[in-house]
């Protein structure tokens, strides 16, 4: 028997050294029930950590942090992991990244295909925008290259696939667009390689399907390579997950089922269905015959997951007699201690000095403030730059990527680098704005000694912005001078570097310069012959102290030469950074667990990034772009859902009011929480865009034709200026539904109506933040039309016999957008009926006022007239203003007549996304 004939199928865990099953120990009281929460109350609220509930036994004291005696001393703390799941209905390969992660079979004499090949994978990845390998029968050891499938290297979703003829060179092609990333993470993937297509190549074609069961859509255009080919016939075993013989990070996800076959759409000669195996299997033997054998970590696993998330606190509780000991745990995501004072601290410059510079010698921000007496060292490994004169500490600011930077006003730095290991480069870097009107001629801006024979270096600044490089001996003797170098620098925000590398028994010097946002620099090279760097010992800036008003900042030394572009983005202060991509970043240098739905890389460009809480930073990013931050089950981590996934979504969970699927009424809401109809938007740093809803049922008009003025006023960071009406406008949009919210609409998973059907139970249980959710046949007295919501947040309830959510909803329509070629159209917003109308008149004539008329080539469409909705299947040709619309009438079956003068409205308007 199943629940809820038995028990609920929960399983709680902590993790104390190892993940421990607590409830199968009987430590979890089941007289109380587990809470959950998850998301956000509704549309307006802001997305808070997650939260469990649950009360754990405590009669032998394990459970008392403090106690020396209990099994779980010094195990038990602040933050200690738990995590919580249900046994589903079907299984899957669980994948985590963890390289070599993966399941195998060995080579078989059926899976050796030299010719045309069929490769098919089903999964669900945490990220469609990352790169990780997908299946292969590839190993370099000996030479045993065959073929592999994967998401490519670059992060942009396009698919790859690589094949050898010969086991050791090998042919790689790459889909020409990227995979589509779906809301669900879920998605089949597919190539088919004709090794000869007959017209002297091959071609590889790449598909894409929701699943394994297709139906299956090209991505892109063939890939056809010149020559006829062939796959090398390797000995290497068939792997899904991750390929250590490959570069490309492990699988992240779930895989469903996988099919290689012999020839295209040939017989599958490896076949493993995931969903039908024993949770826990070690090995299996598909339909094809192959066995399988999980490796490194992977499992073959049922679990639905409910929450991932840390205990913040274990308090003691016992009754009076001492005989009832608990204790009564909160936990939560990750969320709740990333907010008590996670900041992303630093400039965007300091940042990705520190964390992204090979061969990191020495660094000086000069990111002091007002009165300081030194300019600070950004590593313990050496001090501050003492000065004399006096410099203008935090005086510029022109820097997107910097705090205020000091200007030099006549002063003078000197601070030393530490002892490191020579080698044969050496670069230095800083920032320099020199004002428009120029600085004062033949000033050293920087003075830099070394342990070589080329002891003294000068970067030296010139009237009409050149810059120039010379070396002196140890005696003071000039062994070359670079000249002044027209540099362009008046005026200008730049970084500079010096780049000296030793080779053949002299020096390739190279003097570089590059703007924030350009994509190319200026330099000026040469080679100083029969001479040596050493190490870097002191630096000097504006050694002469001449230098007034040049702006300096975030001195660098390394022992590692790169590209000066290897920070380019950072230094434009990632500027038109996608929001996605943005979250994604924070969460890598914060080193938080990351989870993606929908394409990244379509997400709003954002402006410069800022010093900020980190989770400030997070929901600035999806407040630009409208998508929704979320706290995954699965793991403890960060997940963000893009606008675009929400656009046009097939419902994830399809009830029905008839089969009484909903355990409580629906309460319909028409109320102006979400209302806003005149929304003026602010660029952080920049101009504002308003719109306004001035006409129709929730504009600014006095009711009863309008709703009156909500007006809002919100601050965003986006680029461009140019972004703000389109933001202003999708936002006035949003808040000018006109239909009921369901603030909540509830299901009782151990109804009879819900657990007869694993389907509708297992899109319950995998439900996500932001997915759509139907509800058919809603009571006579509501209107007919299918009711569908955005779902915000849930409270879930798991007690013995009880699994209920509580689903926090907002009106889905919003994400309904036009898409070239669909069903929505563009209609004109003021026809009326020309006539009245009888109940079942089929001939429907209308006036459109003002604005362009109705098209009388395009049909098939549905209108809505007093509630009714029509389907219009041909338009007259105009008579000034006047047509006539010949539609079926009651496709909503609203039976009804109508009075002269109704308004005339599309069923489903065409709405420009944003």
């Amino acid at each position: 028997m199943a629940f809820p004939q038995t028990p609920l199928p929960l399983t709680v865990e902590l993790n104390v050294g190892t993940w421990t099953n607590i409830t199968t120990l009987g430590h979890v009281y089941r007289r109380d029930q587990v809470d959950i929460t998850r998301g956000r109350s509704d549309e307006s609220g802001q997305v808070d950590r997650s939260t469990l509930t649950a009360t754990i036994n405590n009669r032998d004291g394990r459970y008392s942090p403090r106690n020396p005696t209990g099994p779980h001393y010094g195990l038990l703390g602040r933050n200690t992991p738990i995590r919580a799941s249900l046994a589903g209905s079907s299984s899957y390969l669980a994948l985590d990244g963890t390289t070599l992660m993966r399941i195998t079979t060995p080579d078989h004499a059926s899976l050796d295909i030299t010719g045309d090949i069929d490769i098919r994978v089903d999964c669900t990845l945490g990220n469609w925008r990352s790169s990780q390998d997908l299946a292969g029968k590839y190993d370099i050891v000996g030479n045993q290259r065959s073929w592999a499938f994967y998401l490519y290297a670059d992060n942009s979703g396009k698919l790859g696939y690589t094949w050898s003829a010969t086991g050791t060179a090998t042919t790689t092609v790459l889909s020409t667009k990227p995979a589509p990333a779906p809301g669900s993470g879920r998605q089949a993937v597919r190539i088919t390689h004709d090794v000869n297509n007959g017209a002297g190549g091959n071609t590889v074609v790449f598909y894409t399907a929701p699943t394994m069961a297709g139906p299956w859509t090209q991505l892109g255009d063939p890939v056809v390579t010149a020559g006829t080919t062939s796959i090398f016939s390797s000995s290497a075993e068939l792997e899904l997950g991750d390929n250590g013989n490959l570069t490309h990070p492990a699988l992240t996800g779930q895989v469903h089922a996988f099919e290689l076959r012999n020839g295209i759409g040939g017989s599958p000669v490896a076949n493993p269905d995931f969903s039908i195996q024993t949770p826990g299997a070690s090995s299996f033997v598909d339909a094809a015959g192959r066995t399988w054998t999980v490796q490194v970590g992977a499992t073959i696993s049922n679990r639905r997951w409910r929450f991932h998330g840390e205990i913040a606190s274990l308090p003691q509780r016992w009754d009076t007699t001492g005989t009832d000991v608990y204790v009564p745990i909160e936990a939560a995501g990750i969320m709740r201690r990333l907010g008590t004072g996670t900041r992303v601290d630093g400039s965007v410059m300091y940042r990705a000095i520190l964390r992204d510079t090979f061969g990191l010698v020495a660094y000086w921000p000069f990111e002091d403030e007002q009165g300081s007496q030194q300019a600070a060292s950004a590593l313990a490994t050496h001090q501050g730059m003492a000065y004399i004169g006096s410099p203008e500490f935090g005086d510029y600011s022109g820097f997107d990527c910097s705090l205020p930077i000091m200007t030099l006003n006549g002063g003078s730095f000197t601070g030393a680098a530490p002892t490191y290991t020579v080698g044969v480069d050496t670069q230095i870097r800083w920032l320099m704005h020199v004002p428009a009107a120029g600085a004062e001629d033949n000033q050293a801006v920087l003075t830099f000694y070394c342990t070589g024979s080329a002891r003294r270096w000068e970067c030296h600044y010139g009237t009409g912005g050149t810059l120039g490089l010379r070396a002196y001996d140890s005696s003071g003797t000039l062994l070359f001078d670079s000249g002044d170098v027209a540099f362009g620098c008046n005026g200008k925000n730049l970084r500079v570097s010096v780049q000296l590398t030793e080779s053949g028994g002299g020096i390739d010097w190279t003097l570089l310069t590059l703007e924030p946002g350009a994509s190319s620099g200026l330099q000026t090279g040469g080679t100083l012959a029969s001479n040596t760097v050493g190490r870097v010992g002191q630096l000097i800036v504006s050694p002469n102290g001449g230098i007034t008003g040049i702006s300096f900042g975030h001195l660098s030394v390394q022992n590692f030469i790169s590209s000066l572009f290897d920070l380019g983005a950072q230094l434009n202060a990632w500027k038109g950074e996608r929001a996605g991509r943005r979250i994604e970043r924070l969460c890598r240098e914060e080193a938080v667990t990351f989870r993606a739905l929908g394409d990244l890389d379509t997400s709003t460009r954002m402006g410069v990034q800022v010093p900020g809480g980190f989770l400030d930073l997070l929901r600035g990013c999806a407040d630009a772009d409208g998508g929704m931050l979320y706290e995954p089950r699965e793991v403890l981590g960060i997940g963000y859902r893009t606008r675009e996934s929400l656009y046009n979504q097939t419902a994830r969970v399809a009830l029905d009011y008839d089969s009484a699927h909903l355990a409580d009424s629906l309460d319909p809401t028409d109320d102006d929480q979400l209302t806003r109809n005149d929304v003026t938007v602010t660029r952080e740093g920049g101009s504002s865009a308003r719109v306004v809803q001035e006409t129709g049922a929730m504009s600014v008009l006095a009711p009863p034709s309008g709703v009156g003025r909500y007006d809002v006023s919100e601050t965003i960071n986006v680029q461009y200026d140019l972004d703000l009406f389109d933001q202003a406008g999708w936002r006035l949009h949003t808040g000018t539904v006109d239909e009921a919210r369901y603030p909540q609409i509830s299901v009782d998973l151990s109804r009879s109506q819900i657990a007869g059907s694993a389907t509708l139970t297992d899109s319950l249980r995998l439900m996500e933040i932001g997915d759509r959710l139907t509800v058919t046949d809603p009571p006579s007295w509501m209107p007919p039309e299918q009711i569908s919501q955005i779902v915000q947040g849930y409270t879930e309830v798991l007690a013995n016999f009880e699994h209920k959510l509580v689903i926090n909803c907002s009106p889905e329509s919003p994400y309904q957008v036009a898409v070239y070629d669909g069903a929505a159209r563009y209609g004109p917003h003021s026809t009326v009926t020309n006539e009245a109308l009888d109940t079942t008149e089929t001939g429907v004539d209308i006036t459109t006022p003002t604005g362009p008329l109705w098209s009388t080539t395009s049909t098939g469409y549905d209108v809505m007239i007093g509630g009714e909705r029509m389907t219009v299947t041909a338009v007259s040709a105009p008579s000034g203003t006047n047509q006539t619309l010949t539609v079926i009438r009651s496709v909503n079956g609203i039976v009804k007549s109508h009075a002269s003068g109704a308004q005339v409205q599309m069923f489903q308007p065409a709405i420009y996304a944003l």
